[in-house]
């Protein structure tokens, strides 16, 4: 093997090295959200119950059935379902660029993809689009080898290769690339619906190469019999589940008409940055990699128009490389051509349809299963400039490098657990009983609490995005009290929002007296029962630690031989922070009536903060205790636990410097008000841009005063509120 070979393939293992650890890297470090909690509920049923469910929902089953199979119900490993598919992809666009332009387009192509935020984005979370993405690009590879043009050969051949090839490359590959073809295609389908976006730009590549009358390639009628066989099958491949859709999909209502203009841009930035907000913040990167882009389409249309005029035959072009040319193969670069550009106003066009079995609204995500071929043409944009000039493809290789690593570092800046769920539904789970019920007020959230919610419990939901009326409420409330003599109640948010006369709260306690509540930063957890609870010993059967301990002791026996206290472990459900938050440290004790301290403590052994831990007597006995981090914290804390005299220190967290304050006088603040929260805090204005796009983050800024410094924290919760089209399921706001 050559040293050039060498090297290359040292490039390409590289690359796809960088891509696993890029999409491994902080993969469990977000907490779970709406889409992801649905998938791994989902994931949960039998599989009947699963199939019947997604046939009446807006994605088929196959990633479902993934996770079914391989058993990814935890973050970690629901999210590398994706990452396997997501490196995978790098691989297959390697082997695919390579057989457009050589090994050079195939790495740049590769690595770009490796290094694209909107690709890692996607890569680390529960959802159908690299399997889809994968799928759907191996069909591409596969149908190369069905349709591929007379003079086409298969691995980016060299050009006496070419020159000599006169024999359609598909009576070399035969029923095997027919088949392969299918059963790829019909995966992708079965995986994302939207998968068919790229099927049509494949198959109008696939009509225009079939059609071509070139000299010494099969007859076109025979080229067009064998690709419509081709897609037959994958659609029988693809047909007994599309039949079980029609039957139980429900009527989708077209979005609110998206601004095209908008729409352009979105495509045109969120392809290369994988950024969805403030867009214009980013146009000069933006408009560079559409220079690149078309760079690479300018090329190779302008070869395929040169070629025509010349040769009078059109489709013919299609097949014909330019031995200057660093594009070996224009006729797969056209193809990709086509799948960057076509599928877009597809997608725009069905967003327009008034009422349809599926009808999506416009979001940056569905423009994921472009980027791979997008990266292919960023690759032949910086080939096409290193056929004029080394340093002018240098300056864009450098270009596409920073930008990459400029997104990404602020992509994964973002990704910062938080203990939303995790210490709420640990208190169910640590004293549930049998025949227990959760009540959540509302369900805006339900698959992310069953998420954490162990217990095998019973629940039900109070509808989000709507007002609370007496009727409603008592009925609801009577489901419930007919089910149990115990009601677990969940508040979040939203139900001050639906319930301002917490109708729903009043009415449960009506039927059950008050237990114990507990309040955990925005939500609310209260139980309701009958009878009193032990909520201070956790039973056998319920007791999950997350970090079990041996026994540790912190004191000598006393007069009747007993230990005071025994650590036996702890949750921690982050081990990073950003200053100024809270972070709950459970602890399990067997202990005597005492009490002790959590502790946060600095790396010179400096008391930073303390919360208060009272011990019970008992076995098993669970206390939570909450640590507010200072607002300059910076670096590395310990968090340690003292009882008496003896500490003992159980883990180490990070804390983040939180954002730099902005004086409000400095600044011009867009929409200035006075509404005062309280005796001594006023909110004096917001900035809320007009226009913002669907699934993406609305950048809201306030701007507050404190007539006095405030004793302890506050939580802001901001809410929207949509007027109209909320038809979907998760379209409330």
């Amino acid at each position: 093997m050559s040293v050039k070979k060498i090297r290359i393939q040292v490039f390409a293992y590289a690359t796809i090295l960088v891509a696993f650890f890029l999409r491994v890297y902080r993969l469990a470090d977000k907490n779970i959200w709406w889409d992801e909690g649905w998938s791994i509920w989902l994931a949960k049923q039998d599989w009947l119950a699963l199939a019947l469910q997604t046939a009446r929902d807006e994605h088929p089953p196959l990633h479902y059935w993934l996770l079914k199979t391989f058993g990814a119900f935890d973050a970690f490993s629901a999210r590398f379902i994706s990452v396997a598919f997501g490196v995978l992809t790098i691989a297959l666009l390697y082997r695919l660029g390579k057989r457009v332009g050589g090994a050079r387009v195939g790495i740049l192509a590769a690595f770009f993809l490796a290094l694209a935020r909107f690709h890692v984005w996607w890569s680390q979370d529960v959802k159908n689009y690299t399997p889809s993405i994968f799928f759907a690009f191996a069909a591409v590879w596969f149908a190369l080898d069905v349709i591929a043009s007379a003079d086409g050969a298969k691995q980016s051949p060299s050009n006496k290769e070419i020159a000599s090839s006169r024999k359609s490359l598909l009576a070399k590959t035969g029923w095997r690339a027919i088949f392969l073809y299918a059963l790829c295609a019909a995966l992708a389908l079965w995986t994302h619906y939207l998968a068919a976006l790229i099927l049509i730009a494949l198959n109008g590549y696939g009509v225009l190469v079939a059609g071509r009358k070139s000299q010494g390639s099969s007859p076109p009628a025979f080229v067009l019999r064998q690709w419509i066989f081709a897609n037959a099958l994958a659609a029988i491949l693809f047909a007994p589940w599309f039949i079980l859709y029609l039957q139980n999909a429900a009527a989708w209502t077209a979005a609110p008409a998206f601004d095209f203009g908008l729409f352009l841009k979105l495509v045109a930035t969120v392809l290369p940055l994988g950024v969805t907000t403030e867009i214009e913040n980013y146009a000069p990167l933006t408009i560079g990699f559409t220079i690149l882009v078309a760079l690479g389409c300018v090329f190779v249309i302008a070869r395929t128009l040169s070629e025509a005029k010349r040769t009078k035959q059109f489709p013919r072009v299609l097949a014909i490389a330019n031995r200057k040319s660093e594009i070996r193969n224009p006729q797969s670069a056209f193809l990709f051509i086509l799948i960057v550009f076509l599928p877009p106003l597809f997608l725009y066009a069905l967003s327009l349809t008034p009422v349809s079995f599926f009808a999506p609204k416009i979001q940056p995500r569905y423009l994921l299963i472009l980027l791979p071929a997008y990266a292919i043409l960023v690759a032949l944009g910086i080939a096409t400039l290193a056929k004029y000039s080394r340093a002018f493809a240098l300056f864009a290789f450098w270009f596409t490098l920073f930008a990459s690593l400029f997104v990404l570092r602020d992509y994964y800046a973002e990704r910062h657990l938080r203990d939303e769920y995790a210490t709420l539904t640990n208190t169910i789970n640590a004293f549930a009983r049998q025949g227990d019920l959760v009540l959540l007020d509302t369900d805006q959230e339900w698959p992310t609490f069953l998420y954490y919610l162990r217990a095998p419990l019973d629940w039900l939901g109070v509808p989000n995005g709507k007002t609370m009326d007496a009727t409603t409420a008592d009925a609801l409330v009577q489901r419930a009290l007919a089910r149990t003599d115990a009601i677990w109640l969940v508040a979040i948010p939203d139900a001050l929002a639906t319930d301002a006369q917490k109708l729903i709260e009043t009415r449960v306690a009506r039927g059950l007296p008050q237990q114990n509540a507990w309040t955990f930063d925005d939500k609310r957890l209260t139980l309701y029962a009958r009878a009193p609870r032990d909520l201070i010993q956790v039973a056998p059967a319920n007791l999950t630690i997350q970090h079990p301990l041996p026994f540790i002791p912190f004191s000598e026996p006393n007069a009747q031989n007993e230990l005071i206290a025994q650590l036996t472990g702890y949750d921690l459900p982050v081990r990073e922070l950003r200053a100024g938050e809270t972070v709950r440290v459970t602890t399990y004790w067997h202990s005597v009536k005492t009490r002790g301290e959590i502790q946060l403590v600095d790396d010179a052994n400096r008391l930073v903060r303390a919360a208060p831990l009272e011990l019970e007597t008992g076995k098993d006995v669970r206390v939570v205790s909450a640590i507010n981090a200072p607002p300059d914290a910076r670096g590395e804390y310990r968090v340690r636990v003292q009882v008496e005299t003896t500490p003992y220190d159980l883990a180490r967290i990070a804390i983040e410097p939180r954002a730099e304050l902005v004086r409000a006088d400095a600044v011009r603040i867009a929409n200035a008000i006075d509404y005062r929260f309280g005796d001594s805090i006023h909110l004096i204005g917001y900035d809320l841009p007009q226009k913002k796009i669907f699934d993406s983050k609305v950048a809201l800024t306030l701007y507050w005063r404190a007539d006095r410094a405030a004793k302890k924290n506050f939580i802001v919760s901001r809410r929207a509120c949509a007027y109209r089209h909320v038809q979907n399921r998760n379209w409330f706001v």
